[in-house]
Order: structure tokens, then C-alpha cells, then sequence
């Protein structure tokens, strides 16, 4: 026997049944936000991941060869794709771009529980608009998406890297190093790159300002330990919680959070993670903000949002809150008795198919009795059994495998009764 491999799963019927009721509130929330889905390739060149997030990535990532010797990478994410589609091919498109996307990703990481080395996400991208008004409508629709799968522990923790980028007087590169040993909370590393750019004292002031976390009362506190440089990027939290208000966004779903840093050097503003409490220590299920790739891939500047959530961990904490809606069940079981009635029995089958309704058919040429058995195992409400006697008088049994009971019924008139029941 073959076993699959290491941090990688199956999904049986029931697993994919959470899966898609996640997902599909995701999607159908995000074309009510007016995003449209696009699509990108499972693999990229490898040197796409290393623009946008350096070489040290690549220990991380699922790289090959082709047989062309090429050095291609199956996806760790979503955006970069998307950017590189987008400076390729849509950017004579109309701004803004609004775009979602879900699918499988690749990480060569160390499993847990929720975090796998094959894993889905669900992802969206807002492309040239306005830094806060996009900013606000991509947390409307991260956090919207949680409450539509109907979870009420939900909590985004807000944050602005601009806010750090302004304090710290370094080249981007060092600031880099610097933000990257916040966002580890590695404190000695951040004491020693300091050292190493004559700057110690700003050690204090940072870690003090990463602890802050709450509601609009810690930007106050912020100002008074950053002064004039965090100004601008305090005041744009400001009005960006006006606006969240103006969504109808709870403010007990997010808090203020200076330490939320996303290490990446592409991250320029606004930064989120957003969290589920039921899960305890693997709380986390997504995260993004505002960032500019657009012209590392080659395309002019442009204000680019976006986020994405883990579609693993948004269907445990779905679970755990036990908001997930049970799949439809089989409308009707088609139960032809002798070979006679087996074509009479598919068009009847087609039929109720063609109404919409959920139908099979013995496939097996099983007895009634075994045929009840199993319509019952795979919780269908309804058995059509379909015999000779019945054939001949144009009828059908009808029975309701809730209770047992069981009619003859004109066969023109069985669609109508199992979609009317």
C-alpha cells in the first residue's frame, strides 16, 4: 500500500462537504463586494518568489528543475501570481482591479495541526485604489467572510508598518532587518542590529510600542512613545476604524495591535492578522494589509490590499463552533425490481435530475430490502421503487424513508411530489 504523502491529506465526502460550505460563503461574499475570480498556475518561475520575498525563501519552497532546466516552484501563496498576472495582463484593465481566488498551496514546512505542506486558500486583491477606502473593503470582506460561515469569535488585529518605517532612520534594507527581528519578537537580534547602526536607544522605544494592543486609546499611547513620526500612519488608523464603523464592523471585532509588524519588505501600510479564539493556540487563520509588488515585477506603481485566509483552520474553527450547515441530502433513490422496469427507472431518474433535484439509482441489482438499507445509509428522504405491477399501471411507490411511509403515485406526478415534500 501507497501512504500519502507527509503533510499532505485526503478529504472524504463529509470533509469536502465542510470545505466547499467554507468556501462557498467566501465566494459568494466576495462577488457581493464586486471581485471577480481569476486563476494562475499551481507552479512559477522560481525567481517570482525570490523578488518579492528574497532568497531565504527558497528553503521553504517545493523548487525543481523541468526537464528544460528551468528552476520553477510550486505556489506558497497567491499574490505574487496574481501581481505578476496582473503587470502581464490586466493592467490596461479598469482601477480598481478587484480579484479572488481559491486553491491548494505549497510550503516545505514542518506539519501541525493546521498547517500542512499542501494547504488552501482563499485569497483576495484589490489593485489601484485608494490606499484607505481599499484598505477598509478588503477588512470588511475578511472579517464579513468569518462571520458569513457564521463564526462568532472573531477577532482582526490591526496594525500600520508605515508607522515603524517612519520612526526607523535606516535604508530600507535595515530597516528590513530591523522589522523582520520585531516581527520574530527576537529581541536579541534586534539589539544587536541596532548596535550595529548606532542606534540602541531605539530599542526600548520599540519593543514598548510592539506590546500595545486594544482599542483607539493605544494609538494615543503610541504617539507619546513614537512623537511626530507616527503622526500620519496613527491618523490613518483613526479613519480607517471610522470607516470600518461605517461598515457595520463591530468594533469587539478588532483591536489596535502595534506589535502586528509582517516582516515582509513589500508590506508598506496597513497590516492585519485576523484571529479565531476557538482555536487556542493555532488561533490565527489569515492575514494581509497594503503592500506594492506591482513594480518588482516590472509594472508601474500602484496601491495594492489584500489578504488571505487558511481555508484548514477556517473550517476547524467552523467546527468547533459548530456553524457548518449540513450538505444537502439525496432527494430520491430509484429502486428498479427486475430488468423490466429498468428503463422506465432512468427516465424517471433523468427527470427528477432535470428538476434539480438530487437523484441516483441502484447500480448493484440489489433486492428491495438491501436497496432500503442503503438508501437509508446514505440519508436519502425519498425511495422510488418502480416494479412491473407498477409499470403497467403507470405508478410508482413512493416512500419516505423519515417515517416509513409509503404511497403509489402516478409517475408524472413524482417530481412534484418529492420536490414538494
Amino acid at each position: 500500500m501507497f501512504e500519502r504523502p507527509r503533510g499532505t491529506n485526503d478529504w472524504g465526502p463529509e470533509e469536502m462537504a465542510k470545505r466547499r460550505f467554507v468556501e462557498s460563503r467566501f465566494i459568494q461574499l466576495a462577488e457581493s463586494f464586486g471581485f471577480r475570480e481569476v486563476s494562475t498556475p499551481a507552479f512559477e518561475s522560481l525567481d517570482l518568489f525570490t523578488a518579492k520575498s528574497g532568497p531565504g525563501i527558497v528553503k521553504e519552497l517545493y523548487a525543481f528543475k523541468d526537464q528544460g532546466g528551468r528552476d520553477l516552484a510550486l505556489r506558497p501563496e497567491f499574490t505574487a501570481s496574481i501581481l505578476r498576472f496582473y503587470v502581464s495582463s490586466l493592467r490596461s484593465r479598469p482601477k480598481p482591479l478587484k480579484l479572488y481566488t481559491s486553491g491548494n498551496a505549497f510550503r516545505y514546512e514542518e506539519p501541525q495541526r493546521g498547517r500542512y505542506r499542501e494547504f488552501s486558500q482563499l485569497n483576495a486583491e484589490i489593485i489601484g485604489g485608494a490606499a484607505l477606502p481599499s484598505d477598509a473593503e478588503a477588512l470588511a470582506l475578511a472579517i464579513g467572510t468569518m462571520r458569513a460561515i457564521g463564526l462568532k469569535q472573531v477577532k482582526a488585529r490591526i496594525g500600520n508598518i508605515g508607522i515603524l518605517r517612519s520612526y526607523l532612520p535606516f535604508p530600507p534594507a535595515d530597516q528590513g532587518v530591523v522589522l523582520h527581528s520585531l516581527d520574530k519578537r527576537n529581541f536579541p537580534m534586534l539589539e544587536a542590529e541596532l548596535a550595529r547602526l548606532g542606534r540602541r536607544d531605539l530599542a526600548s522605544p520599540l519593543r514598548k510600542v510592539i506590546e500595545l494592543s486594544g482599542d483607539a486609546s493605544v494609538l494615543d499611547d503610541a504617539a507619546k512613545i513614537l512623537g511626530a513620526a507616527a503622526k500620519e500612519g496613527l491618523a490613518y488608523l483613526r479613519d480607517l476604524a471610522g470607516l470600518l464603523d461605517d461598515y457595520g464592523i463591530r468594533r469587539s471585532d478588532y483591536a489596535f495591535d502595534m506589535g502586528v509588524v509582517r516582516g515582509l519588505d513589500y508590506y508598506t501600510g496597513m497590516v492585519f492578522e485576523i484571529d479565531s479564539p476557538n482555536l487556542g493556540a493555532e488561533k490565527q487563520v489569515g492575514g494581509g494589509g497594503a503592500y506594492r509588488l506591482a513594480e518588482v515585477f516590472g509594472g508601474e506603481a500602484v496601491a495594492q490590499t489584500g489578504f488571505a485566509l487558511g481555508l484548514d483552520r477556517l473550517v476547524m474553527s467552523a467546527e468547533a463552533e459548530r456553524t457548518i450547515e449540513p450538505p444537502r441530502p439525496l432527494d430520491a433513490y430509484v429502486v428498479p425490481v427486475g430488468d423490466g422496469s429498468r428503463k422506465k427507472a432512468i427516465q424517471i431518474l433523468t427527470s427528477l435530475r432535470a428538476a434539480g433535484l438530487g437523484a441516483d439509482i441502484d447500480l448493484i441489482g440489489r433486492g428491495p430490502s438491501k436497496n432500503l438499507d442503503y438508501a437509508n445509509a446514505i440519508s436519502a428522504r425519498f425511495v422510488v421503487i418502480l416494479g412491473e405491477r407498477e409499470l403497467k399501471q403507470g405508478r410508482a411507490t413512493l416512500r419516505e424513508m423519515a417515517n416509513g411511509v409509503q404511497r403509489e403515485i402516478a409517475i408524472e406526478d413524482l417530481v412534484d411530489a418529492v420536490r414538494d415534500a
